[in-house]
């Protein structure tokens, strides 16, 4: 197949009649005509496909799109706008594409026709192929980098955007593989497109729209965000925001504000940030006239009664605790913060968790002296930079000897600083207790809906083959929501689309959270799998317990590869099992049936603990498991009637269940009916 000739463009002389002249100069005005920036040079269109090629013109004006296939033709809309919908085939050769209008044309050179997938999701989906170098390397950079040039593969990289309202474009432009563009490639995409380059032998486009640390819901349209209801009250706002943020920059207006410690800023940068409020850190300090609020829990609701949809800045909270009797040495414990904490017991600071470690719990020894028989208080500072603000279990001061006080329950609250645009504004008590905040919807890449509204819609409805998708560690603790908007989302897109496309999905790779919640989240994305057309991949062999960002994104790439050619593309020996299908009770024994194909096998790693079987969903003990073809068997001695099995359940689990290529299962819980 020829890849290197390009069709030119006629160089051609066009004369405009005079009464189109006359014509054009008694209109009152003339739209320029405009193409959304997906068509542009070097673009990959998708083969053998009816596609969609849209943008604005004048008011009914007579659009003309001219390939070497054939011409196509359209009048614009009222309001200019136009699509025309052209069919492809097999066209070997890179082309040009000329859009005309009465009054102009635009030449698009260096098309190719191929495949086209969406790439999406967060950190680990955006993480270039060079890596982010020393701390998070890719595995072989250099050499992929280096040899780039030598697969036809063309990225078109989505700027970040975010939007309460869905958007008509977005910004990029497609680059062609070679070693100077591919280093800024997401590494997984890049990976996932060689492959299929490899086996298919067409180009490969890849859409790469994705923000590093965002959620699912900030991906989910509108509509299925509202159809699980679970964001009904910040939602229900949203057409009448502009109002509510004038009110709230009122508000602001008079209080004295400072820059946010920038990306390089360390632990004393923001520990001693000057907020003028120390003195809630006090041991003597009458809060009676703060807010309540209750811990664990989130703390946006920092105003009393007034209802704040997204808070960012800094609050203090206290609380009185009393002792009968003082033991030698006391710990105070502390669950995930987002984002950090500055604690202090009695007026004394204790410690405090800054970036990676708030997401953590943690454990602060007491100094000797510090605490007292009888009353004693406890104050922290917390701040929160973007989207959810929460302090999670545990909250408990221990001792030596194992005596254990919770904390946990009804806190005082205050906010000393409201983060906005990247500036603290700083509040003192007595301005938040007379001036009610007015609420508003901060728009940040949290905020729901806002980057399918601009990094998504825009691109609705170039065509595409699929999309493939890694995201997750951001929703880690919130898996029953997570379950619900991801699998909304799959719907909402493929809806907005007009087809049901193939949609595969990374499942969390291991790492140390250090709060036992990301298997749950691992699980709520093997239960995604319900959702028609849609495939999962582990990657508990691939993953790095201390980083989150793990180095192999290369079998990554393969794993979704695979499942697109086994599925999509006819291609054998591809599929290969990733996850259970069935499971039933056989007396003391559970069966677990996988999705092997091609008489594909299961087997067990040697001496491990990773399947753990329940009768009560309470109580959990190892299992003894047998691999029997694609099945498992499982039981234990401590059990006569088995009902539950989870598999690789703990933030850092290898995965103990694996297919006939040595990769592992997915984290997984079944309840036998």
């Amino acid at each position: 197949m020829k890849r290197n000739s390009l069709l030119l463009p006629k160089v051609r002389i066009t004369f405009i009649p005079l009464f189109v002249v006359i014509l054009s100069a008694c209109q009152s005005t003339v739209q320029p005509l405009v193409l959304s920036s997906l068509f542009s040079d070097n673009m990959v269109l998708q083969r053998n496909a009816e596609v969609e090629i849209w943008g604005s013109a004048s008011s009914r004006a007579k659009v003309e799109i001219r390939l070497p296939w054939g011409q196509f033709e359209t009048i614009s809309q009222k309001d200019g706008s136009w699509n025309v919908s052209i069919s492809t085939a097999d066209y070997d050769d890179a082309f040009v594409m000329e859009v005309c209008d009465d009054f102009s044309c635009i030449t698009i050179q260096n098309i190719v026709l191929g495949e086209v997938w969406l790439a999406s999701g967060q950190s680990n989906m955006e993480m270039p192929l060079k890596g982010w170098p020393p701390a998070e390397p890719i595995i072989n950079s250099a050499n992929e980098i280096a040899q780039a040039g030598n697969f036809e593969l063309r990225f078109f990289s989505v700027d970040r955007e975010s939007s309460l309202i869905p958007l008509d474009d977005v910004s990029g432009k497609w680059m062609v593989s070679n070693s100077i563009n591919a280093a800024d490639f997401s590494a997984t995409a890049y990976f996932f497109a060689k492959e299929l380059f490899q086996e298919l032998n067409v180009p490969i486009g890849i859409i790469d729209s994705s923000w590093g640390g965002t959620p699912v819901e900030s991906w989910t349209g509108i509509n299925g965000i509202r159809e699980t209801q679970l964001y009904d009250d910040k939602i229900g706002s949203f057409s009448e925001n502009d109002a509510r943020l004038a009110k709230f920059e009122q508000w602001i207006a008079p209080l004295t504000y400072f820059s946010m410690p920038g990306a390089d800023s360390t632990h004393t940068d923001w520990m001693e940030l000057p907020f003028n409020d120390m003195q809630y850190a006090d041991e003597i300090y009458d809060d009676s006239n703060w807010f309540d609020i209750e811990f664990p829990g989130n703390f946006n609701d920092v105003f009393g009664e007034t209802v704040v949809n997204d808070f960012d800045g800094a609050v203090w909270v206290r609380k009185n605790f009393f002792l009968e009797e003082l033991e030698d040495t006391y710990f105070l414990d502390l669950g995930l913060v987002d984002d950090m904490d500055f604690t202090y017991i009695n007026g004394v600071f204790v410690g405090s968790s800054f970036q990676a470690e708030s997401f953590k719990e943690k454990r602060y020894k007491i100094p000797a002296g510090i605490l007292r028989q009888g009353k004693n208080v406890i104050s922290i500072r917390l701040i929160d930079t973007m989207g959810p603000a929460r302090v999670r279990s545990p909250i408990s001061l221990k001792s030596s000897n194992n005596s254990n006080l919770n904390l946990e329950g009804t806190w005082k609250v205050i906010p000393s600083a409201e983060l906005y645009e990247n500036n603290f504004y700083r509040l003192d008590e007595n301005y938040v207790k007379t001036t009610p905040r007015p609420d508003f919807v901060k728009v940040t890449s949290w905020t729901p809906s806002v980057l399918f509204n601009a990094m998504i819609h825009p691109i609705i409805p170039y065509k595409i083959k699929g999309v493939i998708w890694y995201q997750g560690e951001s929703n880690v603790g919130l898996e029953d929501e997570y379950e619900l908007i991801f699998q909304s989302m799959i719907k909402t897109w493929r809806k907005q689309w007009g087809y049901e496309f193939p949609f595969y999905f990374v499942q969390i790779a291991p790492y140390d959270y250090e709060n036992g919640k990301s298997a749950a989240l691992r699980n709520a994305q093997y239960n995604s799998t319900a959702t028609l057309n849609t495939g999962i991949v582990s990657t508990l062999d691939l993953g790095n317990a201390e980083n989150i960002h793990p180095a192999n994104k290369m079998d990554v790439g393969k794993r979704l590869a695979n499942l697109a050619l086994g599925n999509d593309y006819g291609t054998n020996g591809k599929l290969r099992a990733s996850k259970p299908v069935s499971i039933t009770q056989k007396g003391s024994k559970l069966i677990v049936k996988f999705d092997c194909q091609d008489d594909g096998q299961i087997s067990l790693k040697p001496k491990t603990n990773e399947i753990e079987i329940s009768s009560d969903n309470i109580t959990y003990y190892p299992a003894t498991a047998v691999a029997d073809g694609c099945s498992i068997h499982v039981s234990s001695s401590k059990l006569s009637r088995p009902k539950y099995i989870r598999h690789a359940w703990s933030d850092t689990s290898t995965g103990g269940i694996i297919n006939e290529k040595g990769e592992a299962i997915c984290t997984f819980f079944l309840t036998a009916e």
